[in-house]
């Protein structure tokens, strides 16, 4: 009888011991997250606005990839909401398992500025927002019906301009209430306006555009493929080295003859050009933005085909 207490005794240590080196490796496995080399400063994550084809944003799809995120070291997500429809309850829970699982999250909506329903999805966000660790950052898009509905529109008008600046400041002194910073996305708007008549990211951005309280998500590949007047390099390159200040965190994508590509693989303007002006100024969320595919397995293989990219380069 004591002989086989004793054994037991042994295996229930050993259990004990295998179990404990699992939870530290565990552990391990979450701490360890993707550096690059040349730049180990920078936090890599991913925007979940790149599996919309596959998992739509609801709570069960957000801790899926938030699994994925932990599992394959990834810094941070942009859980990307569109019109603000998680509920406060199920962003409480989503910020508590990506405690556990050691994820920050940015928190970003796709309205635009201008839209009808602005304030009422903004209010929202704000809400759901401030349950995240992490930056703080709150995201709308700068743009919005008023773009959409021209497929030819390539600046705001003055007076939409006007309206913009207002409402955008509106929101942004709104988020800094809330210890949150608003930030608005480059995107449809071509980078130079006239400042008259036509305007542009440089115009909303500038001296006379919007106040402090307003940052700049940034769109390494915008400026190319989705703005209505694409870039040259050179051009986007000035713009970036002028409001990199403004910045919160970046998309990261590619970029090649105007088209956005489902892996990255460099861009127009140079991704050691961005990486050196973002580490620099400490600018160092950057979330991977691929286009989205119809298959979850490709989804998940071209993130990791991603990361091999930038950990191989950089």
């Amino acid at each position: 009888m004591n002989s086989r207490t004793s054994i037991l005794k042994k295996i229930l240590r050993g259990l004990a011991g295998l179990l404990f080196v699992a939870v530290i490796s565990q552990a391990n496995a979450a701490e360890k997250k993707i550096v690059l080399k040349k730049y180990p400063d920078i936090k890599i994550g991913f925007t979940t606005a790149n599996f919309a084809k596959v998992y739509p944003t609801t709570a069960a799809n957000v801790r899926k990839l938030l699994d994925f995120a932990s599992e394959h070291g990834f810094s941070f997500i942009e859980i990307r909401d569109g019109n603000a429809t998680l509920t406060p309850a199920e962003c409480k829970a989503l910020a508590d398992y990506a405690r556990q699982k050691h994820v920050e999250v940015i928190y970003a909506m796709n309205v635009g500025v201008l839209d009808g329903n602005y304030w009422e999805v903004y209010s929202r966000g704000i809400a759901n927002a401030g349950f995240f660790d992490g930056p703080k950052f709150i995201r709308t898009g700068a743009n919005g019906v008023e773009m959409m509905a021209d497929e030819k529109k390539t600046y705001w008008t003055a007076d939409e301009f006007t309206r913009i600046i207002q409402n955008a400041n509106q929101a942004g002194n709104t988020a800094r209430m809330f210890g949150l910073q608003l930030l608005v996305e480059n995107a449809r708007e071509g980078l130079h306006g006239d400042g008259t008549a036509t305007f542009g990211s440089t115009e909303l951005f500038g001296s006379k555009g919007v106040n402090p309280n307003v940052g700049l998500q940034l769109d390494v590949g915008n400026f190319f493929c989705t703005s209505r007047v694409p870039s040259t390099p050179e051009a986007a390159g000035a713009f970036l080295a002028a409001e990199v200040g403004r910045v919160g965190y970046t998309h990261l994508k590619t970029s090649k003859l105007n088209k956005v590509q489902p892996v990255l693989d460099g861009n127009q303007l140079s991704f050691e050009t961005i990486f050196e002006l973002l580490q620099k100024n400490g600018k160092n969320y950057l979330a991977i933005e691929l286009e989205p595919v119809i298959a979850a397995d490709q989804a998940f293989e071209n993130h990791l085909k991603s990361i091999q990219y930038l950990v191989s380069n950089f």
